[in-house]
């Protein structure tokens, strides 16, 4: 069956690869451990950004690295969006800042627990303490409902735009073509159900959604999908490029 293949890279990375050590990854292996025996992937479409180095320097370099590395696979495309890092005021739900720190015109430190802050609400602002090494977070501090006055801070937001455009619109009109019998979708983005779902009841076409191991596959995603699928740690372990990949000086980054 001829298969074609679209990558959100940023869900795949942060679902399945980020702070493993399987980064140099083989897309196209990939979708074969993914797949049944009897496809036949003739092209893997990967949505993807530039990366900022405003928190870790080298991350521009290394992705690079692996861009280039992909490049060298035939079935490969890669198709760029935008990667935004701005600040923006928002409202404050949490400050698990308890112990530490924080800074201001005077230097103060709030142990865990719930703070009054000053203002016409006398809003409480809730302060956690962050884990011990080695042991999970708990499900972070979530407000019943938004506050009328809340706090406000200003965040640092770092945001990748476009992939997912990106990606339906290639999905839509692959399928309008005619240019695949089979798709698979590497995603657990719900902004893809509408796209998915006109390509399996509109074009009646077999619509594989392949979840990233780390998180429950979305009921909205699967309710549209033919067949769904998870990542999982054994198929990124052998689904990894050569280093150096053959013919080239293109190795995988030595602190990946």
């Amino acid at each position: 069956m001829r298969t074609r293949v679209y990558i959100d890279g940023f869900n795949l990375y942060y679902g399945a690869v980020k702070g493993t050590s399987f980064k140099w990854l083989d897309l196209v292996e990939l979708a074969r451990k993914v797949l049944p025996p009897g496809h036949n992937i003739e092209r893997v479409k990967y949505f993807t950004a530039r990366v900022a180095g405003a928190f870790d320097p080298g991350a521009p370099a290394r992705q690079q690295v692996y861009l280039s590395a992909l490049q060298t696979l035939p079935e490969v495309e890669i198709h760029f969006g935008n990667f935004l890092a701005k600040t923006a005021w928002r409202p404050l739900a949490n400050l698990p800042v308890a112990g530490n720190q924080i800074n201001s015109p005077v230097p103060v430190t709030l142990p865990a627990g719930n703070h009054t802050v000053t203002g016409p609400q006398n809003q409480i602002l809730p302060v956690g303490s962050y884990p011990p090494p080695g042991r999970k977070a708990k499900r972070r501090y979530k407000p019943p409902k938004p506050l009328p006055d809340p706090v406000i801070t200003e965040v640092h937001i770092m945001e990748e735009k476009g992939s997912d455009v990106n990606l339906a619109s290639h999905l839509l009109n692959d399928a309008w073509k005619g240019l695949f019998d089979v798709a698979v979708v590497i995603s657990n983005d719900t902004d893809l159900v509408a796209p998915i779902r006109m390509v399996t009841i509109e074009q009646q076409k077999v619509v594989f959604v392949v979840c990233p191991g780390r998180w429950q596959a979305s009921p909205k995603l699967q309710a549209v999908a033919s067949h769904v699928r998870h990542i999982r740690t054994a198929m990124l372990r052998v689904a990894q490029l050569p280093s150096p990949i053959p013919g080239t000086t293109i190795s995988k980054p030595r602190t990946w």
